[in-house]
């Protein structure tokens, strides 16, 4: 193994760190305020059918398979043509898929919350609204939090599939590199090293998050 080929392969990959980052991220994003909006939406009988309907099929399919259906089935079945960027499919994607995963960790954290303490925040006059902010999402983040995070982690390693629709990221340059050169061991153990520094720069902060909201 050339560690000076390794040295430079790891430069060449990390250029596409900040694409790989930014899209988990902003999935990421997209997926918490979708998760939240479902978890609200799974409280009320009218819409209850459309969450559990929701869940069924994006636990149920395969990511791969969302991405397909989403760039190529829906365009043809509409006859528009791919007329929405790669990057955009993709982070769409994402979000629908890790949404139906952060609903049922926020209605589970929400749970987990002693019914007692809302009762209490009830009777001092406070309205549903601020019993919630004040008493019951404080406490139920310090449960969700590690969840929360292994769903991240699950997602940044996902979208190395965003490759398959068109999307270069850590996983897609490194495919490059190793269709060009046919060195697969040094490309993909670099692109492998790439995904653990992201990881652990994640648990990190992550863990950071768990001691501050563990003070309270």
């Amino acid at each position: 193994m050339n560690l000076n080929y390794l040295g430079e392969l790891f430069l060449q990959i990390g250029r596409y760190v900040p694409q790989t980052v930014g899209m988990a991220l902003a999935a990421m994003v997209i997926a918490i305020a979708l998760g939240a909006l479902l978890t609200i939406m799974y409280s009320f009988k009218a819409t209850n059918w459309f969450v559990r309907l929701y869940l069924l099929i994006f636990r149920g399919f395969p990511t791969l398979v969302i991405l397909f259906v989403a760039y190529f089935g829906i365009p043809e079945l509409l006859n528009t043509g791919s007329s929405v960027s790669p990057l955009a499919a993709a982070i769409f994607c994402f979000a629908l898929k890790e949404a139906a995963y952060l609903e049922e960790i926020f209605r589970s954290g929400l749970s987990s919350v002693d019914g007692g303490q809302v009762e209490a925040g009830r009777s001092l006059g406070l309205s549903n609204q601020k019993v919630y902010r004040f008493i019951v999402i404080p406490q139920a983040i310090r449960i969700m939090i590690p969840n929360i995070g292994n769903t991240f982690i699950g997602l940044l390693k996902e979208t190395s599939l965003a490759f398959s629709i068109g999307v270069t990221e850590l996983f897609g340059e490194g495919k490059l590199i190793a269709s060009e050169n046919f060195q697969y061991f040094e490309v993909y153990v670099v692109v492998g090293i790439w995904y653990v520094i992201l990881i652990l720069i994640y648990t990190i902060f992550q863990q950071f998050l768990e001691r501050r909201y563990s003070q309270y």
